[in-house]
């Protein structure tokens, strides 16, 4: 009732003023006169202005005119109530100035009207004494909390409500609010289908993965914040504070004239948890996943595969009661929503949306890559070196903690033509975090100041550095965080290895503070004239109401404390900031504003307890180098990796991928078979004859992976781990120790659990392929024991007379073509490898081990179709092109195929073939976020030109 009553005091203030200033006006002076004065009377005020009359008159006219201008705006804010009530009536606003001096006047007004009517402990909040003039995202978090308490417990007939804020979900909400996450479809039920006008552009409670900030959702009477809520402590004019649980009747209908703030929700061990969202990674940056923002802020996603649209946010993860089987009974020492890397700790939103970062890496190098002749048994290519040496363990992490934040694919987002004509506009995707949010300090908001201190400072400064210019994406623009940092600071982070860091348009270095401040400076000053344009007060606002604007992302300065003298100008630049999402981050003790104390593994103390990424400097260098590589800025590594034996894989620590490549084809080799112009009998009866011929059990691993029966056909009975530990041998055909397949598979298991299940695994592996080996022979028992799977003092290694593999058929023809004397052998062995090709290296499998392997497997299969449709091109174009497009199909991210592929179908007089080529490349490259080679848009016009002359 507290809210209510401030309401209808600050309502009836407004109301005496209004009547009482002209009353006494009128009372003292009379009406006022609207005639123009004489030329005599204006020729004494210019001889003798300073007269009592003259001085008397315009403190009247200047009383009338304020008067005038609060009656407008109070007028002007009653139609906006109308308007919530009545939706079909039109926004109006007053113009910029206007509105800054009404809202003094009013907040004035209001704020000592409430105070007046309230209790002492509670007139000391801010937030305690706003109406909905006023956003809930200010203020102190443990004050707000205790408010909220006082409230729902002293107004049990009113129902609780809880303003949504940026990063929250329905699960989130109901843990925080509920003590369950299971609850949040109490939450649904009760608003489903609500509609609140004064968020802009928001459509119905639809949807319930899908809330917006500025919602105010009613929550059941039972509603309380959990047990776990720190206690409150006195407010500080610096720390907003989170959206709070206030009981009122009804959802506020007013716009918020702040943003709602963001930050990690308190979980029972201190750590956040990781939001939901879409990832969708895009050129320039990560898209968080879709899931990650989707549900509460516009994302991910990326960081997606294009991440995630929407971003991920640390805020909402769920606890570690989502984690399969293997890894439940090792997460005990874990904090819910973290994940612990070589070199520090992050919330799952941030690891998220690195893992869809590196995504995005690969897809660039695919993207650029040109297939050669083969001409060595081994790929020496040098883009082939895994980005991110802790991508494995990251998603592992992720998927531990909160795996929907890799699993769902973005929303579809309208198009310009469809928002524009629709008469409803539809919905747009929700912003994602930004750097503070994924860092863990977005309770303590950067907009407001916030120095680093402790022994783990310099750790929290590098994860805000990294999670900073991790987020955003193509699709989510508005969070391309920029920092600004000054070289020494930049220097202390990252050492010696700041020197060799590669350009980035996202980071700019200044030579020194000053500089740094001024180019802060000269950035809030543009901003604040955008707003000024836009007669908008906040860029939070900006963003909801001006659709087609310039994306103004955040911008932070990450410094180290400057001298006293510099700390005047620095506390002013840091307040003029605040309204256009300019922060600063100190490391040392700010006295100007909050400053958490970090501990080595994250946790703080000067804020509301929660933990903060933290990162070593090698960490941090690996991250940024590979950041560089998302954005643009920088080449793939040049140098070449180790070459292995000729006849196996390059040696590579498969525990350092990072890919999620989309679904593969099911058959690759249905374009080759027709490449060869001969009818080819199916794939059955094909690995039905060949078997007839060879007794070796027949296995494959491109395509579907799966061990075959006599009938060409999967066996049943093979576990889906023991699949996996297949896969594993196969793609390691020189072996593998214990120590690297455990590291691989059961990464979160303890050691004495992970020996016993790969023991199971290997025992269940060695049977179902003696049962395919026995098959027809009589009785198992009289037939000679065979070991598939033989070990080797420590090491694991099929055997290879004992079992035919495709994906071996395919290196050994790869092999063999590099030596080759004359191109008819060469295109023999090419048709070997192609005839033995169903697909890439384990289809729909995400093991989290796999995906360099699967980037080698690809760009091997990719050559060999290359290089056999350019031996037809000369004498069989239709041949070529079909090898050509099954190459596309390998890799459709490919400038290079495309263009072979254009031309020729240019050869065989196909225009539009050439067209549905570069349509086709465009969308898979509008999807990645890759701009399409100009080289090769200008070959599909010239090719198109001269068919057309022809």
């Amino acid at each position: 009732m507290g809210s209510r009553t401030a309401s209808v005091a600050a309502a009836l203030a407004n109301a005496a003023v209004l009547a009482a200033v002209p009353a006494a006006l009128v009372y003292q002076a009379g009406p006022p006169h609207p005639d123009l004065p004489s030329a005599s009377t204006v020729q004494a005020i210019i001889r003798q202005p300073l007269t009592s009359g003259f001085i008397l008159a315009l403190a009247h006219a200047g009383v009338w005119s304020i008067w005038a201008l609060l009656a407008a705006t109070t007028a002007v804010r009653g139609y906006r109530r109308l308007a919530g009530a009545l939706r079909w009536l039109p926004t109006l606003h007053l113009p910029g100035p206007l509105q800054h001096l009404t809202a003094v006047m009013l907040g004035a007004t209001a704020v000592s009207a409430a105070t007046g009517g309230m209790p002492a402990h509670a007139a000391t909040s801010p937030a305690a004494a706003s109406d909905d003039t006023t956003h809930p995202a200010t203020g102190s978090a443990g004050h707000a909390r205790n408010l909220a308490v006082q409230a729902t417990t002293s107004s049990p007939e009113a129902p609780a409500t809880y303003t949504v804020a940026r990063g929250d979900t329905l699960s989130a909400i109901a843990q925080r609010c509920l003590g369950d996450n299971d609850r949040w479809p109490e939450i649904w039920k009760l608003n489903k289908g609500r509609h609140w006008a004064h968020v802009s552009g928001r459509t119905a409670f639809t949807d319930p993965d899908r809330i917006f900030p500025g919602w105010v959702l009613t929550l059941p009477p039972n509603a309380e914040p959990p047990a776990t809520t720190p206690p409150s402590k006195p407010p500080t004019p610096q720390t907003p504070r989170p959206p709070t649980i206030s009981p009122t009747a009804a959802p506020s209908t007013a716009a918020p004239t702040t943003p709602p703030a963001s930050g990690p929700a308190t979980t029972p061990t201190g750590g956040p948890a990781a939001t939901t969202s879409s990832p969708a990674l895009g050129d320039d940056g990560v898209f968080i996943p879709p899931e990650t923002t989707a549900a509460a802020s516009r994302s991910s996603a990326s960081a997606h595969p294009a991440l995630p649209t929407t971003s991920p946010s640390p805020a909402t993860a769920r606890a570690p009661d989502t984690a399969a089987p293997d890894t439940a009974d090792d997460t005990s020492s874990h904090s819910p929503g973290w994940v612990e890397v070589a070199g520090g700790a992050m919330g799952a939103g941030l690891a998220a949306a690195l893992v869809y970062a590196v995504t995005t890496v690969w897809k660039r190098r695919r993207h650029r890559y040109r297939p050669t002749p083969i001409t060595s048994p081994v790929l020496r290519d040098a883009d082939l070196t895994p980005p991110l040496a802790a991508l494995t363990r990251l998603r592992q992490g992720v998927r531990r903690a909160a795996p929907h934040l890799l699993d769902r694919s973005p929303d579809r987002e309208p198009t310009v033509g469809e928002y524009i004509a629709a008469d409803v506009k539809p919905p747009l995707p929700p912003i994602g975090p930004n750097g503070a949010d994924l860092a863990g300090v977005g309770a303590l908001p950067v907009t407001a100041g916030l120095g680093l201190d402790g022994p783990a400072a310099l750790n929290a400064a590098r994860a805000l550095l990294v999670a900073t210019l991790t987020t955003g994406s193509a699709d989510d623009p508005d969070t391309r965080g920029r920092v600004i940092i000054p070289a020494s600071t930049l220097a202390t982070l990252l050492g010696v290895s700041a020197v060799d860091l590669n350009p980035m348009h996202r980071l700019t270095i200044a030579p020194t503070f000053a500089a740094a401040l001024a180019l802060l400076e000269e950035e809030i000053i543009r901003r604040s004239r955008i707003l000024a344009d836009q007669e908008a007060a906040t860029v939070f606002a900006l963003r909801e109401e001006w659709t087609f604007g310039e994306p103004l992302p955040q911008l932070l300065l990450i410094a180290d404390v400057p001298d006293d003298s510099w700390h005047p100008r620095l506390a002013t630049a840091i307040r003029l900031g605040k309204n256009v999402d300019v922060g600063t981050a100190l490391i040392g003790v700010w006295p100007e504003g909050s400053t958490l104390t970090v501990a080595a593994d994250g946790t703080t103390e000067g804020g509301d307890g929660e933990r903060v990424a933290v990162l070593d400097t090698a960490a941090t260098t690996d991250i940024l180098t590979m950041l560089a590589e998302v954005h643009g800025d920088a080449e793939p590594p040049t140098t070449a990796p180790v070459p292995a034996p000729a006849w196996t894989e390059p040696a590579t620590l498969t525990r350092q991928c990072g890919d999620d490549p989309s679904a593969e084809p099911e058959n690759l080799a249905s374009a080759a078979h027709s490449a060869d112009a001969r009818p080819e009998p199916d794939a059955a009866a094909a690995d039905a004859a060949e078997a007839a011929t060879d007794k070796r059990v027949r296995a494959r691993v491109l395509g579907e992976p799966a061990i075959l029966g006599t009938d060409g056909k999967p066996v049943r009975g093979l576990r889906a781990k023991s699949l996996e530990l297949f896969v594993y041998l196969v793609v390691h055909r020189a072996g593998a120790s214990l120590n690297d397949i455990m590291e691989a598979i059961w990464p979160d298991v303890t050691v004495s659990r992970a020996a016993d299940r790969l023991s199971t695994c290997v025992a269940n592996l060695r049977t179902t392929i003696r049962s395919v080996a026995h098959t027809g022979t009589g009785s198992s028992n009289d037939a000679p024991k065979i070991e598939p799977v033989i070990n080797t003092g420590g090491h694991y290694h099929l055997d290879p007379n004992l079992l035919h593999v495709d994906w071996w058929t395919v290196q050994d023809a790869y092999a063999q073509v590099a030596t080759a004397a004359d191109d008819t052998a060469r295109l023999a062995h090419l048709r070997t490898a192609i005839a033995a090709t169903r697909g890439g290296l384990a289809d729909g499998c995400g093991y989290e081990w796999i995906d360099t392997d699967r980037e080698h497997a690809r760009r091997r299969l990719v050559k060999i179709y290359a290089q056999a449709a350019s031996l037809h091109a000369e004498s069989d174009p239709a041949a070529a092109l079909a090898l050509y497009d099954t190459a596309r199909a390998l890799d459709p991210l490919s400038d290079e195929l495309a263009r072979r592929a254009m031309r020729t179908a240019a050869r065989l007089g196909d225009a539009a073939g050439v067209r549905e080529r570069l349509t086709a490349l465009r969308c898979e490259l509008d999807d990645a976020g890759i701009d399409i080679d100009p080289d090769t848009e200008g070959l599909a016009t010239r090719l198109l030109r001269d068919l057309a002359h022809r």
